[in-house]
């Protein structure tokens, strides 16, 4: 008899309603599983929409000075301008970051490096998401890629001495190119496209060889 109470106490305890109760195991599981799937859809999202512009402004150390100003004099900054102090004392411009339509929301971030732009940050449509990054050569000046988002989709795109090159092109936003253009004069002298999403050019397009396929190519698709 006591033992078929302890059965039925030990049946109730793992059981709720008829639902199987989970172990602790099996919440962990549960929960990495969890974890994984919102990895797995902030890695769908294009790259440049993980970036929050309004995040340089509360990750202010005790390293930098922020200097706020209102270019409009309408009682509220609309600029500001970060830097990072220097042990002699003297101070180094590290950031500026702009509310372009003064809707207290960061739009437009340039980075500096040693006096010289190397970086933009660009939310194109004041919606809080970033649209367009753009980096900079330190000696030159000029452009040399800019990453962006098309939808889901996202595409880098590369520069020599400011003239469009190559656009890399991931269509099925896993943050890897499986599309690449080639340029020249602003033409396009070659396209190649990776089908299986492997890493591997499977079919070359192009004023060089227009709409030959290449099955079973064993190039892994590199970059000039």
């Amino acid at each position: 008899m006591q033992f078929l109470v302890g059965l039925i106490t030990l049946t109730l305890s793992v059981t709720v309603l008829g639902a199987p109760v989970p172990t602790a195991s099996e919440k962990k599981v549960t929960e990495k599983k969890d974890s994984e799937k919102k990895d797995t859809e902030k890695d769908k999202k294009p790259l440049v929409q993980n970036i929050k512009l309004d995040d340089y402004l509360k990750n202010i150390g005790p390293e930098n000075i922020l200097e706020k100003i209102d270019s409009a004099g309408k009682g509220s900054p609309d600029i500001f301008v970060l830097f990072i102090k220097n042990e002699n004392g003297t101070k180094q411009l590290l950031m500026q970051l702009f509310d372009i339509n003064r809707d207290k929301k960061v739009d437009l971030v340039k980075h500096w490096e040693k006096g010289k732009m190397s970086k933009t940050e660009m939310d194109l449509d004041y919606d809080a998401i970033v649209d367009v990054v753009s980096e900079y050569d330190l000696l030159s000046g000029e452009i040399k890629r800019k990453i962006q988002a098309d939808g889901d989709t996202n595409i880098w795109k590369h520069y020599f001495k400011n003239e469009l090159r190559k656009k890399e092109v991931d269509r099925n936003s896993d943050g890897k190119p499986d599309l690449w253009v080639y340029y020249r004069a602003g033409k396009v002298i070659r396209t190649e496209i990776d089908e299986k999403f492997d890493g591997r050019v499977t079919r070359v397009e192009g004023a060089l060889s227009p709409n030959k396929t290449q099955k079973d190519s064993t190039s892994p698709a590199s970059a000039e």
